[in-house]
């Protein structure tokens, strides 16, 4: 289980070697997807442009990787959908029958639900959709062939950020998932048959809106809470770098600014219980400070920065069509932008290591 970030190398001046660069000849790239909620169809609309930009258009996303809203988008790409399939897919997500909250609805079995099972919703609609959607995909469609068994960290392409708030742990899944048992379980989990949907689903387990997976430590026995990645690292840039070779493709980081942390009912429930408003802002806190605490000089030059209508909340499932048009407009503007100022020979990753290309 990963417990650290890279140690970011600086560089005295990355802006050195300023030859020219033909940018169609990056034509694959990896990425890393931050969580938002609703939110994240302004990175969709930055993948769009990334797709048919002027000068570049980015044919294949190789690894992918994502936390909560990030998930979605990252594990859909990574079980082989394309970009137009994407867009058309968050578009038309049935948000609202995400709010499963049971009988009574949010006032009533929300409230019960959030007693009983620590979030309003059940999480259960969403993963029975998204589910249907991959087509019922395991995490060992997304296993890489050109992996050996000394290399078990970088045996899939698709990488999904969760908390493990009972051992205070940062996930990375698949991977991690062999650290722990279903419940009435005997044997640890085998992430190959691990359910891509259930994964996403532990991914996107927001406090307080969705109900946390819980799952067994294999360690200690113990029943472990899983929420949302965003507690501990909401865009984790860093997780396909490696010190010991150049990257032979860049990373690109998408990146949210801007809106509400909070939206829809969860919203007024917030408002009228303050321990639900507390947690919340906790919570958002935790997923935002580390992150922009930490902006090295390796995340500033492959992150497209997108910012979001002030007036859209994270759990806002209510959004009219114009205001997703907004929000895929947002992530056009934000990435013709940052790829029309784009310079491959300021490159950095963490380590310090250039782009190989």
């Amino acid at each position: 289980m990963v417990d650290t970030v890279p140690r970011d190398v600086r560089v005295s001046n990355p802006q050195a070697n300023t030859g020219d660069w033909d940018m169609s000849l990056i034509t694959t790239a990896d990425a890393v997807f931050q969580g938002g909620g609703v939110k994240g169809l302004a990175e969709v609309g930055a993948i769009l442009e990334f797709a048919d930009h002027g000068d570049v258009a980015i044919e294949q996303w190789v690894n992918l990787a994502g936390t909560s809203a990030g998930a979605i988008i990252a594990a859909y790409l990574a079980t082989g959908h394309t970009t137009e399939q994407l867009s058309d897919l968050i578009q038309g997500m049935p948000v609202k029958s995400f709010e499963d909250w049971g009988s009574g609805g949010a006032v009533i079995g929300g409230a019960l639900n959030l007693a009983r099972c620590h979030g309003l919703a059940h999480g259960e609609a969403f993963r029975s959709w998204f589910d249907g959607e991959l087509g019922g995909a395991t995490c060992g469609s997304v296993r890489r062939q050109d992996v050996g068994p000394d290399k078990a960290n970088d045996a899939y392409r698709l990488r999904l950020i969760a908390t493990d708030t009972t051992q205070h742990k940062m996930l990375v899944l698949p991977n991690d998932l062999a650290f722990y048992r279903v419940l009435g379980s005997t044997r640890p989990i085998d992430p190959d048959e691990f359910l891509i949907s259930n994964a996403v689903r532990m991914s996107m387990s927001i406090p307080f809106f969705f109900q946390p997976v819980i799952l067994e430590s294999i360690e200690t026995g113990e029943p472990c809470t899983i929420v949302d990645g965003g507690v501990l690292s909401n865009f984790p840039v860093w997780l396909f770098d490696v010190p010991d070779r150049d990257p032979v493709r860049p990373t690109f980081g998408f990146h949210l600014t801007g809106g509400k942390d909070l939206g829809g009912p969860l919203e007024q429930i917030a408002e009228d219980f303050w321990p639900v408003g507390l947690g919340a802002n906790i919570f958002h806190t935790a997923s935002d400070a580390w992150d922009q605490r930490f902006v090295s000089e390796s995340t500033i030059v492959r992150t497209c920065t997108i910012d979001v209508d002030p007036d859209i909340g994270t759990t806002d499932f209510a959004l009219s069509d114009t205001a997703k048009q907004t929000l895929l407009k947002n992530g056009r503007d934000a990435a013709e932008s940052f790829l029309d100022h784009f310079n491959p020979h300021a490159y950095r990753n963490t380590y310090g290591r250039q782009l190989a290309l």
